[in-house]
């Protein structure tokens, strides 16, 4: 019986495998000797903590957070209910519903009913690029959405107009 060559993939695989390992120890040390008094001074970068109920982090500009509608000047929003936005959604998390709008308003149509269920969404933000009217946007840098209740993820037209 002969003995087959590793293929390459195995040979790589050890290597890679103990670095891993090294990486995670490595900051698993770090980590640890930050906290203790005295001997953080053996390390060379310190521990980044921040205390979060009393400090926030910064946050990009170009970070995608929770969705809102905009509004004209007269306060009616600018959405003209197109679908485009429910449309190029790859999750369809986005639900409209359309109605003529009065007459002498801005545009023909205005949505009824918007709804953005935040289960389902995966914050790509293709909504936000897909709207001719510049109406939705995903700049509210809202970290805490966690609730207690399922429904009060499923964001209504109210909620998205606040």
């Amino acid at each position: 019986m002969t003995d087959k060559p590793h293929p390459n993939w195995v040979r790589l695989y050890l290597p890679e495998l103990l670095r891993g390992f090294y990486i995670t120890t490595k900051h698993l040390v770090v980590n640890f000797l930050g906290f203790l008094p005295g001997l953080n001074l053996l390390i060379k970068k310190q521990v980044e903590t921040i205390q979060y109920p009393e400090e926030e982090r910064l946050i990009s500009e170009r970070w995608r957070g929770r969705h809102r509608l905009n509004r004209r000047e007269d306060g009616s929003t600018k959405c003209v209910a197109c679908f485009c936005c429910a449309t190029v959604c790859p999750a369809q998390c986005i639900k409209i519903e359309a109605g003529e709008a009065p007459e002498g308003a801005p545009s023909e149509k205005y949505p009824l009913k918007f709804e953005v269920n935040l289960f389902e969404c995966v914050f790509c933000g293709l909504c936000v690029d897909a709207c001719p009217c510049d109406a939705l946007y995903m700049d509210t840098k809202d970290m805490k959405i966690a609730q207690y209740s399922q429904d009060k993820f499923v964001l209504t037209l109210k909620e998205l107009i606040r």
